[in-house]
């Protein structure tokens, strides 16, 4: 049994955290709908590619159903509103102040959706001073002290390793998921939904 079989998923997310998260939940029965700009993802040109498409966007990506929306088009915003009021579950990974520009924010949508559970992936959290940096997976591993915790393992080295294993972004999605998970639950026991914030520096630290 598919346990979020009919569970509706919106997936705002782009690159490897989010689409994860969404991924995971897409595993377990969720109807995903990845939402992407005119652009696509930035992944649907990684390396390795088969036949023009990324093995890579396709891990990440398999399971879900995906349609482009142009957020500079208010028809397009409007939309995204629309397909909300449907949806159990958002999944973003803007940089924060994004959605709430587009209206398309918890604090703008949650009253009227109140059984939402809205999951905000990020690389330094929602609030606070580093909140609107851009972060990638190597930059948290260096801020994080991850890279450092690495060193002291590997005797006598002073640089850390170039692996191309991006660790932040899994943890991050994976947490993201077990966050959501939990904030169902809840719902299904209480009906009420919520607002997740998930940092990857704080899943790495």
């Amino acid at each position: 049994m598919q346990v979020f079989s009919g569970l509706k998923v919106l997936d705002f997310t782009t690159t490897i955290a989010g689409p994860y998260c969404a991924r995971l939940l897409a595993d377990l029965g969720a109807d995903v709908i990845k939402i992407e700009s005119p652009e696509g993802d930035l992944m649907r040109s990684r390396p390795p590619l088969r036949n023009g498409a990324s093995s890579s966007f396709g891990q990440l990506n398999a399971g879900k159903r995906s349609i482009v929306l142009h957020f500079k088009r208010k028809e397009a915003v409007a939309a995204a509103r629309r397909l909300m009021g449907k949806a159990n579950v958002v999944v973003e990974n803007f940089r924060p102040g994004v959605m709430k520009r587009l209206g398309l924010d918890y604090a703008s949508v949650g009253a009227e959706m109140p059984g939402l559970v809205y999951c905000s992936i990020s690389g330094y959290g929602q609030t606070g001073p580093s909140s609107e940096k851009p972060a990638y997976a190597p930059v948290v591993h260096a801020t994080s002290g991850y890279d450092l915790a690495h060193i002291a393992h590997q005797g006598g080295r002073t640089r850390p390793d170039s692996c191309g294993i991006f660790i932040a972004d899994v943890v991050a999605g994976t947490y993201a998921f077990g966050a959501i998970s939990a904030a169902l639950a809840h719902r299904a026991a209480t009906g009420e939904g919520q607002q997740l914030d998930v940092s990857m520096m704080e899943s790495m630290l």
